[in-house]
């Protein structure tokens, strides 16, 4: 079962301050390649293989992205993640309403 909006914003937050990395969000839209990134490399306690350290476009966040999906894909869980490429679509829209 799906939860609203709300619930998932309290989920990530809740995850983020468990992981102590001092980032919030307001709204799912919020959840950009910082989000993820900050939290592959306190969960695992690696740096994300492939990271583009200094992204300058909203393509360097896609591959940023992409990366944490794919090593979580390929090193860690060893099952394809493919139908997730989709997920970067919520940072997207942060992307097209800063324009």
């Amino acid at each position: 079962m799906a939860g609203s909006d709300a619930e998932w914003v309290t989920i990530a937050n809740n995850l983020l301050f468990k992981c102590h990395i001092h980032l919030r969000i307001h709204e799912l839209q919020d959840c950009d390649a910082n989000v993820f990134i900050a939290l592959y490399q306190s969960i695992l306690g690696e740096k994300v293989p492939d990271l583009i350290v200094i992204p300058r476009s909203q393509e360097d966040d896609a591959h940023n992205v992409q990366a944490v999906i794919d090593s979580l894909a390929l090193d860690y869980l060893q099952v394809s993640l493919s139908h997730i490429t989709a997920l970067y679509s919520v940072s997207r829209r942060k992307y097209s309403e800063r324009r």
